[in-house]
């Protein structure tokens, strides 16, 4: 089937849907615009990050021009050359994202998705996008017990919208991570050491620059320990998506 094709069903099953099942705000539970699951005032709520460096996404001192480094990323660069996150992980984010992670509220992953895809279309012009998506892997263990995989649906989502291919087999979990939460920098770095690896039946295109999908980006240190290993793979460039970011 064409992508043309392909696109046209796409819209017109998007058009049935919303007719037979006008949109609910999944925040307040009143009426949500049109194709959106939620209403004008809760999308004004949502806690958005404002003036971020261009690198690492945290918001900058005052007074800092858009478009630049701070001052921890200039002396301390990451292996990601950019980071792009839409919110500020904070209330409602949090649950939002808790109910798409863990509970299955894939509406919630959605209405997060498209916040972020119209911060790319501003972003970027259609040159400078990644060639390749790539969701933060899963260990089989994990992906088991949760069911899915919330970063390759989101990549999915994004994916549909921006025409980028998902290479979801690109990079290997190869170890089951505790979790991360209430780690400090130095611990989420030994935590992960080799936690990730290259999938030797699969190739990065040299030309080609990446982009790693995560839910949130708290320290950073998962999605640099990826760039990190892509780098050395051969990709040229390696760009973060995330929903939230952790600033405070």
């Amino acid at each position: 089937m064409s992508t043309r094709i392909s696109e046209s069903i796409y819209k017109w099953l998007n058009f049935v849907q919303f007719r037979l099942f006008p949109p609910v705000c999944v925040l307040c539970r009143q009426p949500g615009q049109q194709r959106t699951d939620l209403c004008r005032a809760c999308q004004w709520s949502l806690p958005r990050i404002q003036h971020p460096c261009h690198c690492c996404a945290l918001p900058l001192p005052p007074g800092e021009y858009a478009q630049t480094r701070c001052g921890r990323c200039l002396v301390h660069p990451p292996f990601y050359a950019r980071m792009i996150a839409t919110l500020d992980y904070k209330p409602p984010v949090t649950a939002l994202v808790a109910g798409f992670k863990y509970n299955d509220r894939l509406v919630n992953g959605r209405v997060l998705a498209s916040s972020l895809g119209e911060l790319l279309q501003s972003a970027y012009t259609q040159e400078q996008l990644p060639g390749l998506l790539l969701p933060v892997p899963l260990h089989a263990r994990r992906l088991r017990q949760r069911g899915y995989n919330q970063s390759l649906q989101l990549a999915r989502w994004l994916s549909r919208d921006t025409g980028i291919p998902v290479a979801p087999e690109l990079v290997i979990r190869t170890r089951d991570t505790p979790h991360q939460t209430g780690l400090g920098a130095a611990q989420r770095r030994k935590n992960l050491r080799g936690a990730f690896q290259l999938n030797p039946a699969v190739k990065i295109p040299s030309s080609t620059p990446v982009a790693i999908v995560d839910d949130v980006v708290t320290t950073g240190t998962t999605v640099n320990e990826m760039a990190r290993v892509l780098l050395k793979g051969g990709a040229c460039e390696v760009h973060v998506w995330a929903l939230a970011r952790t600033v405070v």
